[in-house]
């Protein structure tokens, strides 16, 4: 036993560090070699010495493949069923000998030794303990001998010639009924007599297993029928799968019983798919469509591990009674499990065979578009939330989120089209304008699959990270010109809410415009910091009060809650033009325009002076459209920008003349019109049109000081 024990421990240390694809991999434990043949002596022989492990095995179903039936009738025989005395075509009392018993069937061998085959069309010889249910078998065939099938239904089995108890239909001979302790070990008789120096063969291959859990040579494929792989054939399937470079035993405890009616089966398993898919579990754990967990409680079996094979019934179209050993499920909606005639397994499982065992009022076009979901990790909408937060208070947070989320500029789907998969030019864009791109960008892992999907909760929030929602994004963020972004919680949105590219890539002497050239749409981040505009030489440019009071950047305003779902929170709305609504809380909260400042009734604040030199002192939204506009008719008159100021294909000599193109391009993008950072949004239009009105940043009198400090 001590010798066993090391053994299979030694081995079980090996298997973890298997890196080949080895297919065979035998090993043979015998102590001491001995030159005379043992004998075989019994099961029972075994017990006195291996107490625990006899106790569990003889609950398996290996010893009950064939039973006297004076034993298989007497109740309590079987660990688990019970054999019906009765049978509607047979008369059982005429029954010698029966096969099984143990679990999915019963069949029954008469006194000269042949399987009972009934007659066509007659009620059944074969019982079946699921449906308890008697079925025919082979109906019609005369004198159906039994000794074909010895290899796996006895011990030490020999086709020498000799018939067992001298009977016709018992065309070979054999030591014990059913496969016990010997049929794998070897002949005990020399050693339970020296049990310390001689050893007994313990045999780990697969093909040890697979001598009887196969169906011919498991090289030639899977052996399937009725469309279902046909029973016992694990190793067919296993063989054909990536697993084939394990053991049997790297998961199973060969010596426990995985009968569903043992309170002891979870036992069988000692291995569990998570020890070395880690990975998949987290992904199957965090999936939006809620497998995991679920009062339906599927587990990894009951999708790569289906009853896609068949014993004794089938439950449905595609639910048979035994386990599959191919675990790879081939998602593609037009995926065929078998070959055309039927009679081969192809080696993937298919999706009628795991989701639609489940799903069965869906189609398999169905399962493929939801397939990649079981394992992506992601949720994709809150509805996918209240699958298991659906307490009343998390409910009501949840909706009102969702209720302003829809009035989004994400929840639109705009330009979600720009990935690989709509063009390539787009690849480097999908970052920014789809889910999957963004999540890649930040975690690292390539996007992958076949779609992409518009941005949404879960693009900025990462679920079950630390039980509040977190974002994705919290470190500092560098702005293309290598400033940096730090603002709290606002790292996220400018993740994306900024520039592409150095502003000195675009602006130099001797530059082609094009419709890609500037600063790109949603340059928040850059126009907050004051940073990465065209900054002329010898003028003086600063930044307003928001640039540095706003600790949390775009949350303090965007994100501050308001009366209307429209505006505010999850919308990031600051106004809702058809309604009149504004969402000015941001700006009078604690620490900005309160007392002594007076408070803010519009976003056109009024101005300090006249910025866009109309003659008027009107709001700063106004000014700042005053100073774009005009900025736009000397871009026009310049050569530089049509008229609605989308650069012209012309390459531009000097960078400062392209450079107040630029700072168009980036006051526009910005969209705020001077509330995100007024002093610098004046610095750049005041200098750019100075610059091409006379060529100098400072204008004539080369003095801007008064015009700019009055907004810091």
């Amino acid at each position: 036993m001590r010798s066993i024990k090391l053994f299979i421990i030694f081995s079980f240390v090996a298997m973890l560090f298997v890196v080949g694809c080895e297919r065979k991999v035998t090993e043979t434990k015998v102590i001491k070699e001995i030159s005379v043949k043992a004998a075989y002596i019994g099961t029972d022989a075994c017990q006195p010495c291996h107490a625990d492990i006899h106790a569990t095995f003889v609950k398996t179903g290996h010893p009950y493949k064939l039973s006297e039936a004076s034993d298989a009738f007497t109740p309590g025989y079987y660990p688990f069923t019970t054999l019906p005395t009765t049978g509607p075509e047979l008369d059982l009392s005429q029954a010698m000998m029966v096969i099984g018993g143990f679990r999915w069937k019963a069949r029954f061998i008469d006194s000269s030794g042949y399987i009972m085959t009934g007659d066509v069309g007659g009620a059944g010889v074969q019982y079946n303990f699921e449906t308890d249910a008697w079925v025919q078998y082979k109906a019609g065939v005369v004198d159906k001998p039994y000794g074909s099938c010895g290899p796996c239904h006895m011990t030490n089995w020999d086709d020498d010639g000799g018939f067992q108890k001298g009977l016709p239909g018992l065309n070979a001979t054999w030591s014990d009924n059913g496969i016990q302790c010997e049929e794998c070990h070897g002949p005990g008789e020399i050693h339970a007599g020296d049990p310390y120096d001689i050893g007994m063969t313990i045999d780990r291959s697969n093909e040890a297993c697979g001598k009887c859990h196969r169906r011919g040579d498991p090289k030639d494929g899977i052996p399937a029928s009725g469309g279902f792989v046909k029973h016992h054939e694990q190793w067919n399937e296993m063989f054909q799968s990536k697993h084939a470079s394990l053991q049997c035993v790297s998961c199973h405890d060969i010596h426990k019983t995985l009968h569903p009616a043992s309170p002891d089966k979870d036992e069988a398993i000692f291995v569990s798919c998570e020890s070395c898919h880690l990975k998949e579990t987290q992904s199957f754990e965090a999936s939006g469509i809620n497998h995991a967990g679920s009062s339906f409680g599927p587990s990894c079996i009951d999708c790569h591990m289906p009853k896609a094979a068949k014993s004794a019934v089938s439950s449905a179209d595609y639910v048979g009674d035994v386990r599959s050993h191919m675990w790879s499920i081939n998602t593609a909606a037009d995926a065929e499990m078998f070959t055309e005639d039927g009679n081969w397994a192809i080696g993937d499982l298919t999706l009628e065979y795991t989701c639609l065992q489940c799903h069965t009022d869906e189609n398999k076009s169905w399962a493929a578009e939801n397939a990649s979901r079981v394992h992506g990790g992601e949720v994709t909408s809150t509805d996918d939330c209240l699958n298991c937060h659906n307490d009343n208070s998390f409910g009501l947070v949840v909706a009102a989120i969702s209720e302003e989320y829809s009035y989004s500029v994400h929840a639109s789907g705009n330009n979600t089209d720009r990935n690989r998969l709509g063009a390539s030019y787009y690849a480097s864009c999908e970052k920014c304008h789809t889910n999957e791109g963004f999540i890649a960008e930040v975690t690292g892992i390539p996007a992958s699959g076949e779609y992409f999907t518009s941005i949404n909760c879960f693009t900025c929030h990462e679920p079950h990270t630390d039980g509040n929602f977190g974002v994705r994004v919290t470190a500092a963020v560098d702005l293309a010109n290598g400033s940096t972004f730090d603002r709290g919680s606002a790292n996220l949105c400018v993740s994306c809410h900024m520039s592409r590219q150095n502003v000195d890539t675009y602006v130099v002497d001797d530059v082609s415009l094009s419709s890609h050239w500037g600063p790109h749409y949603s340059n928040q981040g850059d126009m907050l910091m004051g940073a990465n505009a065209y900054e002329y030489a010898n003028y003086t440019y600063s930044s307003s009060a928001h640039s540095s009071v706003a600790t949390d950047g775009c949350v303090d305003c965007h994100m501050n809650p308001a009366k209307h779902s429209t505006i505010g929170g999850h919308s990031w709305n600051m106004h809702n033009e058809d309604r009149g609504f504004v969402n000015l809380n941001g700006c009078n909260a604690d620490g900005c325009h309160q007392s002594p400042l007076p408070t803010i009734t519009t976003f056109d604040n009024p101005a300090s002076a006249d910025y866009d030199w109309n003659g008027l002192t009107e709001g700063i939204q106004t000014e700042v459209h005053g100073l774009v506009d005009s900025l736009l008719v000397h871009l026009i008159a310049a050569g530089l920008a049509d008229v609605d100021g989308a650069p012209l294909s012309i390459t531009v000599a000097d960078a400062d003349s392209a450079g107040a193109l630029y700072n168009y391009l980036y006051v526009e993008d910005d969209r705020s019109f001077g509330i995100h950072n007024t002093a610098y949004t004046l610095g750049l239009l005041q200098s750019s049109i100075n610059y091409l009105n006379s060529g100098n940043p400072n204008g004539v009198s080369g003095n801007n000081s008064g015009l700019v400090s009055a907004h810091k």
